[in-house]
């Protein structure tokens, strides 16, 4: 007996958009290289049109990401911000363990660079001093193993405005689909954080029904309360 259509449909599409998570993450020779601007980004370009889309439509206070590397994608918010014409107060605020050299030449007037653990009580603080508002956007792509990426969860979700998001990057590793042998990473933290923090959806939304591709699928998490 035959599947029905929308069925067979269906599992087209999930097989399609798997392989593609396959082709882009193993291309290393591909993403690894790829530039804005000349500072190095690893963000998939579809994942950097949802991140227009979301910061141009709710307008945040600030975008704050953890995890700078070379500092591709703080260069990116930066130079959004200025497209959208936001006010100066708005800032792209950058924090890392250790800031690479290519990252410390950055120079635009909205970043805010921070060295240190992202988890830290004392960086935390150093976040809060900088912040020109309470709550934003927020964008988590540090260390991605779960015990990790749940601390920055915890850490982060009081920065997040009500009606923004906290991007769980790279849920598609440890077998979402890709790099089945990483080890319980973002995908497995953000399993157990939704069931204990009700004011947070999975809104899959951003990416399912027009992009169909996003290396944070199962986290572009929304604040509702």
């Amino acid at each position: 007996m035959s599947l029905p259509k929308f069925l067979r449909e269906k599992l087209l599409r999930n097989l399609l958009i798997d392989s593609y998570h396959q082709l882009w993450y193993h291309s290393r020779e591909t993403w690894e290289k790829n530039t804005y601007l000349g500072f190095g980004v690893k963000q998939a370009p579809s994942d950097l049109w949802i991140y227009q889309e979301l910061i141009f439509a709710l307008k945040p206070a600030f975008i704050l990401q953890t995890g700078v590397s070379e500092g591709g994608s703080i260069v990116y918010f930066a130079h959004l911000l200025d497209t959208m014409k936001a006010p100066e107060s708005t800032v792209v605020v950058g924090v890392d363990i250790v800031l690479t050299p290519e990252a410390k030449r950055i120079d635009h007037p909205r970043v805010r660079l921070i060295e240190g653990s992202s988890v830290a009580p004392e960086t935390l603080e150093r976040i809060r001093s900088v912040l020109p508002a309470p709550t934003g956007f927020v964008s988590l792509d540090s260390d991605h193993s779960k015990s990790h990426v749940l601390a920055e969860l915890e850490a982060y979700a009081q920065f997040v405005s009500v009606g923004s998001y906290m991007v769980a990057e790279d849920t598609n590793i440890n077998g979402h689909p890709v790099s089945r042998d990483f080890g319980p990473g973002p995908y497995e933290a953000v399993q157990e954080f939704l069931p204990k923090h009700r004011n947070f959806i999975n809104d899959d939304t951003v990416w399912e029904e027009r992009h169909l591709f996003s290396q944070h699928q199962r986290g572009w998490l929304k604040r509702t309360s």
